[in-house]
């Protein structure tokens, strides 16, 4: 039992070395603010991202909200986030094809909006 616990730590320490992160779910106000806020701050990387036209940075800024997205907890994660969310996910579609950029922009703009209309409430 002891050798498990020692293996289980071993492997858990050596995964997060290697990833150089812990994730922390977002446990109370200030934490879900903090996710919010880098939620539409990474957002708005993929909506400028996709104004340039670059689909993988585009696409790296649309995964990394979505692991903020995540971490909201509680009443903030409503429907109207949650339809953003989707939006995203029209817009993670158009930046996996070549060229779909212009595309992608135009379903971030909308999700920039209604991420900011929450914020503000």
């Amino acid at each position: 039992m002891q050798i498990n616990k020692i293996v289980s730590s071993l492997i858990l320490g050596g995964f997060f070395a290697l990833t150089g992160s812990v994730s922390i779910a977002a446990e109370n106000a200030a934490g879900v603010a903090e996710h919010f806020k880098m939620t539409v701050d990474t957002t708005k990387e993929a909506l400028s991202h996709a104004k340039e036209g670059n689909e993988h940075a585009c696409l790296s800024s649309i995964k990394s909200a979505k692991q903020h997205y995540k971490e909201i907890t509680g009443d903030a994660a409503g429907k109207p986030l949650q339809d953003a969310m989707k939006r995203m996910k029209d817009a993670q579609a158009e930046c996996e094809k070549e060229g779909g950029a212009p595309k992608a922009a135009e379903i971030l703009t909308e999700v920039v909006a209604a991420l900011e209309k929450i914020r503000s409430k």
